[in-house]
């Protein structure tokens, strides 16, 4: 989606049109330089309020959570190579490893949960969601995928494949961490972040639990080229509206999961289908709810792996505590 500076900008842009357009009129009516000003001025004010206040009261209902102070819990920052830049310079994402404190071990349960955002997000905004993971016990890595926050010089947020990549070494580096190798892997992922844990992980028997929100089933099918201003959000970051057969086949989880199905036996298939858990709001307008009953219907899946909910659209707004509620309950399970 667009940032709200980039819809500012737009509106600003044909605002300022339009109101020269009333300046121009009035000078042909043979009005005074003062009444041309004070009009077009009018008019620009009048278009642009009404979306400031918008803006304002908006992020009053949805930047909801204020930032958190961790108490009692450890956070260290990481950097982890995903690839060897053209002048021989390591790029490397950055992220966090946030655990109980050292007074605190006892409530340690061994496992380390990678999370992963959306597309317009970074790290900092799931807070809400690991955080309260952290105080159960569980080690939580952290990161910003490629092309955003600090990993904003490792590449372009639209590289979605790369992400699944990254996905990868980030799991190879927790397996060849001397702290971390004997923890057990779950991840959870959010919207493209979902698609990346389910490319990148459903295969990997390393991994034991994996939780996918707002994900979708087949990739090229879901891109919103009927949606005219999240295509344009899209264009603006360079994300590829028509991959080809092979790009398509890499980011749809359905394809990625279906052919890893029929390689392995049934009772493998059963013990790898158990290990996810999908989530969904039905009136998700980004990713229709029909993602949702594809994945569910090729897994097998019953209402012990789902949770679907009413309301929340694709970002899950005001779900938070039922996302975090049901990920608890998974990773208990």
């Amino acid at each position: 989606m667009l940032t709200k500076n980039q819809k500012r900008v737009i509106l600003i842009f044909f605002d300022l049109i339009f109101s020269a357009y009333i300046w121009n009129v009035n000078a042909s009516w043979g009005n005074t330089f003062s009444t041309c000003l004070v009009l077009s001025t009018t008019t620009f004010l009048i278009i642009y309020t009404p979306f400031e206040i918008y803006w304002s009261f908006r992020d009053i209902y949805f930047d909801r959570w204020i930032p958190i102070k961790y108490n009692n819990l450890k956070t260290s920052k990481i950097k982890i190579k995903v690839e060897q830049g053209k002048k021989g310079k390591s790029k490397c994402l950055g992220g966090l490893i946030i655990s109980p404190s050292e007074n605190d071990k006892g409530s340690s349960n061994n496992t380390i949960v990678i999370v992963c955002h959306g597309f317009s997000d970074k790290k900092e905004t799931l807070e809400y969601y690991y955080l309260p993971l952290a105080y159960q016990g569980y080690t939580i890595l952290v990161y910003d995928a490629r092309g955003t926050g600090e990993s904003k010089k490792v590449g372009k947020r639209s590289q979605f494949i790369k992400r699944i990549d990254d996905f990868k070494k980030i799991v190879s580096w927790i397996e060849n961490n001397n702290e971390l190798k004997s923890y057990k892997i779950y991840a959870a992922g959010f919207s493209i972040g979902a698609i990346t844990v389910l490319c990148g992980g459903f295969s990997n028997r390393n991994i034991k639990k994996i939780v996918a929100i707002s994900s979708m089933s087949y990739y090229k099918q879901n891109l919103p080229k009927y949606n005219l201003i999240v295509m344009l959000s899209y264009l603006m970051k360079r994300v590829k509206l028509f991959p080809n057969e092979k790009e398509n086949e890499e980011l749809s989880p359905y394809i990625v999961i279906e052919r890893f199905k029929s390689l392995i036996s049934d009772e493998e298939w059963d013990f790898y289908a158990k290990r996810v858990f999908f989530i969904h709001a039905r009136n998700d307008k980004i990713i229709k709810f029909k993602n949702f009953e594809e994945n569910v219907t090729l897994l097998g899946l019953t209402e012990k792996n789902t949770l679907i909910l009413k309301k929340g659209g694709h970002t899950q707004k005001k779900n938070e505590l039922l996302l975090v509620a049901a990920s608890l309950g998974f990773f208990k399970s």
